[in-house]
């Protein structure tokens, strides 16, 4: 054997075999197979635990919602016993927390399962752990909601007073059906040019009545900086008065006389309530710095007293005798709605010594409702009659005196008449002197201010409207406003207001007021109901807090 040809025959093979790359993919396919099976596998195992994550949690989530509402009568343990029980998960349940007091019950679950994985431990991981934890709390809060509603005239367009009753009465109805026994109040504040307190609510504060026509009060504006008013200090009565029209009769009162138009204070019976809304009459002004103002009063744990005034007139039920509630003691939440569909306008305030009620210088005849001023011409003739003309026989003379020509079987004849008498009206049967607060009943300040004064004292009817009423502007109202609006939110105080087919101006006013933008409603027409729908949503609810 040739030893050489041998040696040379195996180099040959094994310079073949090394230089062969057949069959060297194989290797590097069954690592990639190998992490395929374990990236796969990872996928399975996380796939499980996820699956019995979710399921976990979301057993734990129904059955914390379930155990804390205040109207399930079972005990909160036993209901989560058998929400995991249903599950097939009691053995996964750890733990289960209960904490009630009067208002309030809360329910905490912590769960956990463990997971025998298939492939993670090929990666050390020996076990894996699915935890789920939930927490839920029902909180009936004591509530306590001042409805303060814009019943200006303009309401009465466009079917505004309308959809307002229609969807102020579903709102009451909607937070009372969710509502505990004896823990929720509202009351109703219906505001034009001014806030009609009503007989007894007025009989609660420092005033002296000069009429019993309507039931309004002249807040000074120092008042507006905070939620409260003195039942001690002197606060005048607003008049009973029409500025608005010039023709004798009054019709438009600033301070809207209709017993509908009180206040209904603290109540709790939805009928009542709905009645009240049902009833009111809109007509007059816009004060919508006037209306948050009481609205909030009733909201004051200070008005405390007042509200005990009207329990014991049996205005308000005896079961709020603790109420306005203290935040400090009692978990409460303390609610203004504001509802406005215009902006502050011109507020007219009667002033001094024409609100009083002492005799003035008019008179009316009781036959028709003629008037007739007094005033001292230092002479016989010192009463004046307006558009009543008299006779005076053979006479040219005469104050105020004028002639016209008529034709008397078919000659002219002159006649001389005049506006001023000399009988004293109020001594004559027939005719009464009227008191101050009388006169503004039956006669508008205008007609009052030109026709029994300008007119035959040769002055300025402005001049004396003047002299009748003061005025506060929209500036000063929208000022006062956004006071009372603060005064509240720093008492706590939720406030939401609606922009009812508003004007930019009242809208910019109200989103202001309100406690924050979220808080602020635009809606027009049948939107009213969706806004105090969601309202009412928020006013009453079941959270999960985890």
């Amino acid at each position: 054997m040739d030893i050489s040809a041998v040696k040379s025959a195996r180099v040959r093979v094994l310079r073949r075999f090394a230089g062969d790359e057949s069959g060297s993919m194989i290797v590097l396919a069954l690592i990639f197979f190998t992490l395929m099976i374990m990236v796969g596998g990872l996928a399975v195992d996380l796939m499980r635990y996820e699956a019995r994550r979710t399921q976990l949690q979301q057993t734990t989530d129904r059955a914390v919602l379930a155990a804390a509402s205040l109207r399930q009568p079972l005990v909160p343990e036993d209901v989560v016993n058998d929400y995991f029980t249903k599950a097939g998960l009691i053995d996964k349940l750890k733990s289960v927390r209960v904490t009630e007091d009067l208002n309030r019950k809360m329910v905490e679950v912590e769960a956990e399962s463990l997971i025998d994985p298939f492939f993670v431990h090929m990666l050390g991981i020996e076990d894996m752990t699915a935890p789920a934890d939930g927490t839920a709390e029902e909180r009936i809060t004591d509530v306590e909601i001042s409805f303060v509603l814009d019943i200006s005239g303009s309401m009465n367009s466009y079917n505004r007073i309308q959809n307002l009753k229609s969807a102020a009465t579903e709102f009451v109805d909607l937070i009372f059906e969710g509502s505990e026994a004896n823990r929720t109040t509202m009351s109703i504040v219906p505001y034009s040019g001014q806030v009609n307190l009503g007989a007894d609510l007025i009989d609660e504060f420092n005033v002296s009545l000069d009429h019993n026509y309507s039931y309004c009060v002249d807040l000074p504006s120092s008042s507006f900086s905070s939620t409260t008013v003195s039942t001690s200090t002197a606060i005048p009565q607003a008049g009973n008065m029409d500025p608005f029209y010039s023709n004798q009769a009054a019709s438009l009162y600033y301070c809207p006389p209709q017993t509908a138009n009180t206040v209904l204070s603290l109540s709790a019976d939805t009928d009542a309530l709905k009645a009240k809304i049902n009833g009111l009459v809109a007509d007059g002004n816009t004060s919508i710095d006037i209306g948050m103002k009481w609205g909030t009063l009733l909201l004051d744990t200070a008005s405390g007293p007042i509200i005990d005034g009207l329990i014991s007139k049996d205005v308000v039920e005896d079961r709020f005798s603790d109420r306005p509630l203290d935040p400090a003691t009692t978990e409460v939440l303390k609610i203004v709605v504001l509802m406005s569909d215009g902006e502050n306008t011109t507020e007219y305030v009667l002033k001094d010594p024409y609100r009083a009620n002492t005799n003035s210088n008019i008179y009316r005849r009781d036959s028709d409702g003629q008037l007739a001023a007094y005033h001292d011409q230092s002479g016989s003739d010192d009463y004046y009659m307006p558009g009543i003309k008299y006779e005076v026989a053979n006479s040219s003379s005469g104050k105020n005196t004028f002639s016209e020509t008529t034709k008397v079987k078919g000659k002219n004849v002159t006649k001389w008449y005049t506006r001023w008498r000399s009988q004293p009206f109020g001594t004559n049967t027939g005719w009464t002197r009227l008191k101050w607060p009388e006169v503004w009943q039956y006669s508008t300040i205008g007609y009052v201010a030109s026709n029994l004064y300008a007119t035959p004292l040769g002055e300025s009817s402005s001049t004396w409207q003047g002299n009748f009423r003061s005025t506060t502007g929209t500036s000063t109202k929208n000022t006062r406003l956004q006071q009372i609006c603060n005064a509240a939110k720093a008492k706590g105080y939720t406030v939401y207001t609606i922009g009812f087919e508003a004007p930019t101006a009242g809208k910019t006013q109200l989103s202001q007021c309100a406690t924050s933008t979220g808080y602020f409603y635009e809606v027009v027409g049948t939107e009213l109901r969706t806004a105090l729908r969601s309202i009412a949503s928020q006013v009453t609810h079941l959270r999960l807090t985890q």
